[in-house]
């Protein structure tokens, strides 16, 4: 497994840069060098559910994720995921922050 701890509740995900962090109950929080998405998640007892965009697209600046990160967004969560003893799922968005 390629993840690290950083610090409590943030980890490293060693072969793309990619940190996944807790910001609060009801989020997630990617950072990519200077670049941030909050993720909505529900969490359970030994699992999560990340509610990712159909079209990732970064917080700071509405640009498109790369495609190092993009086409491997699940494959790095669950990495993460895992590494936290937790069983990922994902549900996808076709359009990012609606409701429902």
């Amino acid at each position: 497994m390629t993840v690290r701890e950083v610090r409590s509740q943030k980890a490293l995900h060693v072969e793309t840069g990619v940190t996944l962090a807790g910001a609060g109950r009801e989020d997630m929080i990617l950072e990519w060098g200077e670049h941030w998405l909050m993720i909505p998640v529900d969490r359970g007892d030994h699992e999560i559910r990340y509610i990712i965009p159909a079209t990732p697209r970064w917080d700071d600046n509405l640009e498109p994720l790369p495609p190092e990160v993009a086409d491997n967004l699940q494959a790095i969560i669950t990495e993460i995921s895992l590494f936290w003893n937790q069983e990922p799922e994902f549900l996808v968005r076709l359009k990012w922050r609606d409701a429902g």
